[in-house]
């Protein structure tokens, strides 16, 4: 029989964890040495590898390089297998590459390039007093296209989205550390974590599952990445209301680590406010990668309350090591229903355009609920480019 989990004993200790945290993050940060711990490790903002400013979706030329420069645990040089593969072939007619190294950069011309992730999972769940389920998901099955009407400056982009993911559309426009971008996009909040189903994620709304169509304004001067947008507050369904969503995040970002807080509210058709707020934060110490975030959803009824703590332990080049702890507090006016999940994955870089990730997840909530008490175990291909 699983003890019960008391919201006040959860809630010391995750007040624990992220006191440590904090302290941390703000403690000999010049004596340490970009999914977001990669962005912690080198101290990049999201738009050094993304062309979405705030994060997720189509690499920059320079993240398609980091990728497959730095990443990766091999180089395959695709482009000599297909010169041998060639041999023989007509001479007049050879197989046409641009380069003589196996570089991708997904560029057609100076003005198109493209994109794309597919991750298929296979789960196999045990639930207490349930039959095991064992299940095929294809999680992710995007082509990202990007038209730069003045490279660097004016971007036309889109996601053709599969698998659950929204779909991004939107213009932006860049110039010095300033950027306006226009049409529907992911809300810039919180740490952009690759798992959806992170309480910090899945719990505030903020997902690749959930985009929101409007205006959003950002600065970047140096270490500073500051976020705007007004949007519907409807995500991709139609406006219901006159009332607009306000999300804004700020973070200070410098190599190995990197603070920060966000802000969102919204009304919905019926005049019910939910105000979420929250901080998050991350430092490098050597090897070793934290990433923390806490938030609170408030819809002035109640409060609702969601942590992580991730560790990433970089084991050798291409290689990580991810623990998590995740606590879930659903309602600040109910007691002993508190919830927590650990989680301990492994994801090699075989190549660079190959990542698996093998993990195993434990839930742990109040005895009477099989469901709160699940454990996961999951294999993830991820193919990218």
């Amino acid at each position: 029989m699983k003890q019960e989990i008391t919201n006040s004993g959860l809630r010391h200790r995750s007040s624990c964890a992220a006191l440590c945290i904090l302290g941390l993050v703000f403690w000999g940060v010049s004596s340490v040495r970009a999914e977001p711990y990669l962005a912690i490790q080198e101290g990049y903002q999201c738009s050094k590898c993304h062309v979405n400013m705030t994060g997720g979706g189509k690499r920059t030329d320079f993240g398609n390089i980091y990728v497959q420069t730095r990443l990766t645990n091999k180089v395959v040089n695709w482009r000599r297998l297909l010169r041998e593969s060639d041999e023989g072939a007509d001479d007049e007619n050879p197989v046409k590459t641009d380069s003589s190294s196996s570089f991708f950069s997904g560029r057609l011309n100076d003005y198109i390039a493209i994109g794309g992730d597919l991750r298929m999972r296979y789960e196999l769940t045990e639930t207490p007093n349930n039959p095991t389920e064992e299940v095929f998901n294809q999680r992710k099955q995007n082509i990202y296209l990007q038209v730069d009407l003045i490279p660097d400056r004016v971007i036309l982009y889109q996601t053709l989205a599969g698998g659950g993911d929204a779909r991004e559309v939107f213009g932006l426009l860049k110039w010095d550390a300033f950027y306006v971008k226009a049409g529907e996009f992911f809300l810039p909040y919180g740490l952009r974590l690759l798992d959806d189903s992170a309480v910090t994620r899945a719990v505030t709304g903020f997902t690749y599952r959930t985009t929101d169509a409007g205006v959003e304004i950002g600065y970047e001067p140096d270490n500073w990445a500051i976020h705007v947008a007004a949007t519907n507050g409807t995500g991709a369904s139609l406006e219901t209301n006159r009332a607009k969503r306000v999300t804004a995040s700020v973070a200070y970002v410098r190599k190995a680590f990197r603070a920060g807080g966000s802000y969102s509210t919204n009304k919905d058709a019926q005049g019910v406010k939910t105000i979420i707020y929250g901080v998050h934060g991350g430092v490098q110490l050597g090897r070793v990668g934290i990433l923390a975030e806490m938030d609170i959803i408030d819809d002035s009824t109640d409060k609702e309350f969601v942590s992580i703590l991730e560790l990433n332990l970089l084991i050798s080049r291409g290689n990580n090591l991810k623990f998590s702890y995740e606590w879930h507090d659903p309602s600040d006016a109910i007691a002993q229903n508190a919830r927590e999940r650990f989680s301990l994955v492994w994801e090699p870089f075989v190549n660079q355009f190959t990542q698996f990730r093998i993990g195993v997840r434990e839930n742990r909530g109040i005895p009477q609920s099989n469901v709160q008490n699940k454990t996961e175990y999951f294999l993830e291909l991820h193919l990218f480019l």
